[in-house]
């Protein structure tokens, strides 16, 4: 029985990507009302204040009243994660939930270290687009089939799926038919690609948390319940692990001079697209400055081997490679070049001055970016803002970096427009609220299960 479900839950994502053309077609007619929705929200919110410290009850309400006694003595929690970053955010939260909870996990190691009992190594083989489904098909197929075990075996009291909507949102149907209540931790980004999605999306959660303040007035706009928590960025540790390669001194927080950061992105193919160009922009800075120190640093291991190939490929002897957290460098970094995603906002929430950029697959890439984005810019730090407060460059090709480089130009002296940016970082930081969204996040499971609430650390 397990497997008929596995193969119809199959058909059934077989024909929704089969009607995808379809649904772009009659998305296409009503993009401008979208783009109009969209400005109008961002426009709005530019202007409240953000409070993270609001009581989420009643935005919540109707997934709080969805709540019922814990089934065994120890209420249960299912908490799946498909890729690194989301995996830094359950671990983060399992530790804020401590022992309030029995925690079975799809994930990876660090899940299984925090506690959780690992059913399946999800982030150990994370899946992006749909050639990367194909290719996994048989492990994803696994994974749903271990799932629905979980589901009739041992039914969680509560599933808490994070960010990864793909997958997620199959999961997340799976338990909504079995009466069992799912949370959406790190809200998808369908107000800015397709939000005819929204609609499916309603269907298959019960409340979402979001960790952008514009976001949560897109899905209460669909009837979705949503609150907003803060941004995970801002729980990670201030001071540097005792292991990492730069040190926590006085000479590592002072901006360099002549330090230029490249971040080409966490995933293959982005690494690929991207850090040739941002190669061709640091070389063409250092001509006019030839004592330009270029890094590159990346987080994750696993993607050394590639950096390497592709820095010895570009024959730039003079680039640093550095394996390791980002922030010391970011910290650091008089100018950082960054693709549009985690590593960018992270960069502006350190007060770097950023330049974005997009590098667009090809033509089907640019003509969804040019006909089914809803927002007006692309990076975080500007949709926070409500205006442009970064440059950021999305493009096909390689005449893109020309551009690429004339922003770095400008904003790399000291001058109006540098000084503008950093005074729009500090506005962007202050949107975005205090951090805490981990222990937020565990506060709203906790009440939802009727598990008392944390000490607080002056108890």
């Amino acid at each position: 029985m397990i497997w008929l479900e596995v193969l119809a839950t199959l058909l059934r994502e077989i024909v929704r990507a089969l009607v995808v053309p379809i649904r772009l077609l009659c998305y296409l007619p009503r993009r401008h009302h979208w783009r109009r929705v969209a400005r109008e929200v961002l426009d709005g919110v530019a202007q409240e204040r953000t409070d993270t410290t609001a009581d989420p009850h009643v935005a919540l309400a109707a997934f709080f009243a969805k709540a019922r006694p814990p089934r065994g003595a120890r209420p249960h929690l299912f908490l799946s994660a498909g890729e690194a970053s989301g995996e830094n955010h359950a671990e983060r939260l399992l530790h804020e939930l401590g022992d309030a909870v029995r925690c079975t996990a799809f994930g990876g190691s660090r899940l299984q270290q925090a506690g959780a009992e690992l059913r399946f190594g999800l982030t150990e083989h994370a899946v992006m687009g749909i050639v990367g489904v194909l290719k996994q098909l048989p492990l994803i197929l696994r994974a749903v089939a271990s799932y629905l075990r979980l589901l009739r075996d041992d039914p969680p009291d509560l599933v808490v799926l994070v960010d990864f909507p793909g997958l997620h949102v199959v999961m997340a149907k799976l338990a909504k038919r079995r009466g069992i209540p799912v949370l959406h931790y790190v809200a998808p980004q369908y107000w800015a690609w397709g939000p005819w999605r929204m609609r499916r999306y309603r269907r298959a959660v019960d409340a979402t948390l979001t960790i952008l303040p514009f976001e949560t007035a897109f899905f209460e706009r669909f009837r979705i319940p949503a609150a907003y928590v803060g941004h995970p960025l801002l729980d990670e540790p201030e001071e540097p692990h005792e292991q990492q390669e730069v040190r926590d001194t006085k000479a590592a927080r002072e901006r360099d001079a002549d330090t230029l950061v490249l971040l080409p992105g966490s995933r293959r193919h982005d690494i690929r697209r991207n850090l040739p160009g941002m190669l061709r922009t640091a070389a063409a800075l250092r001509r006019d400055h030839p004592g330009l120190r270029v890094v590159v640093p990346h987080e994750n291991p696993r993607r050394a081997e590639l950096l390497r190939e592709l820095l010895a490929a570009a024959n730039v002897d003079y680039v640093e490679h550095h394996i390791g957290p980002l922030a010391p460098w970011l910290e650091r970094a008089r100018l950082v070049v960054a693709k549009s995603g985690t590593g960018s906002l992270a960069s502006c929430l350190r007060g770097a001055p950023t330049v974005v950029v997009y590098q667009l697959a090809g033509f089907l890439s640019a003509l969804g970016y040019h006909n089914i984005l809803s927002v007006p810019w692309i990076a975080a730090a500007n949709l926070i803002a409500g205006r442009e407060v970064v440059p950021e460059h999305c493009f096909t090709g390689d005449e893109g970096w020309r551009g690429v480089q004339d922003s770095v130009r400008r904003l790399w002296p000291e001058g109006e427009p540098r000084d503008t940016m950093i005074a729009g970082l500090q506005g962007v930081r202050q949107r975005l609220g205090s951090g805490g969204a981990s222990a937020r996040t565990a506060g709203i499971i906790r009440r939802f299960l009727g598990v008392p609430a944390a000490p607080s650390a002056e108890s």
